[in-house]
């Protein structure tokens, strides 16, 4: 079991992500949508009625032998004690940026309370197929971030037209290798030697650092087309493989609030 946790600044597509993860892995037979109030995490009339999430609400779905319990929480900057409280139930977490709109102030202010966490963080930049969506330079902006070393896994493709979509990067190429070691040597002078003695780490240094929050990888796609689905839940799957140890895991216990709705209460197994 896996807990997974979806933090964004508000209208970055955070929800639609959650609906099109539970959509992918086949938990759901259609996509829910925000502006018909058919998602399965808002549930409550307050989020219905203004198109944001209030509170922390978990589903579940399979991928592989993994079941991964996603936890959607709000993007609204009135509401981080509410993320917080998700995040204590998450083995690690999903950052999503929006391309059209660049890292807004929040996103700044989410990696605070992650990084105070110690949580391994996966970022999608989302809503790569809408107008005046950015690709590279969003990444220029999440390493001008405090903390934040984010590495591409691959490219945009085609972005802004309905046929936006994510290349993974081949590790077998040496341009792609060296700059994945130039970028985990940052972390590591064992690894700064090996690159100036020509030999480059791979997908094991980078999972390392990617479980100890040193290095986020970086998937670009849309939760509304499924752009760079299959790249964030690979990213996703390499993270499981930290799971605490068994005294140390958290486990989920979904508790209805009083109104009857589903969310994430976390305790020690």
């Amino acid at each position: 079991m896996f807990n997974l946790g979806v933090l964004a600044h508000v209208d970055a597509g955070k929800t639609s992500l959650t609906e099109r993860l539970l959509f992918e892995c086949g938990a759901i037979r259609h996509i829910g949508s925000v502006d018909e109030d058919t998602t399965q995490t808002d549930s409550n009339a307050i989020e219905r009625a203004r198109g944001i999430t209030v509170r922390a609400a978990v589903a579940c779905f399979r991928d592989k032998d993994l079941q991964f319990n996603l936890v959607d929480t709000p993007g609204h900057a009135d509401f981080v004690a509410e993320v917080e409280r998700g995040l204590m139930a998450v083995d690690t977490v999903i950052l999503v940026p929006s391309a059209p709109e660049g890292v807004q102030p929040q996103i700044g202010a989410l990696y605070r309370v992650i990084e105070r966490l110690r949580l391994p963080v996966v970022v999608l930049v989302n809503k790569l197929d809408c107008v005046g969506a950015a690709g590279p330079e969003v990444l220029d902006e999440l390493s001008g971030k405090p903390g934040l070393l984010p590495l591409a896994m691959g490219v945009p493709v085609d972005p802004r037209t309905p046929e936006a979509g994510f290349a993974p990067a081949e590790l077998s190429g040496a341009d792609i290798r060296r700059r994945w070691a130039e970028r985990l040597a940052e972390n590591d002078e064992k690894l700064l030697e090996q690159l100036v003695a020509d030999r480059c780490p791979g997908r094991a240094e980078l999972r390392a650092q990617t479980n100890a929050g040193l290095l986020q990888p970086v998937v670009f796609g849309s939760s509304i087309t499924g752009a760079g689905m299959d790249g964030l839940l690979h990213d996703a799957d390499q993270a499981a493989q930290r799971l605490r140890s068994a005294e140390d895991h958290i486990t989920i216990t979904v508790q209805p609030d009083t109104h009857g709705h589903a969310s994430p209460q976390a305790m020690a197994a």
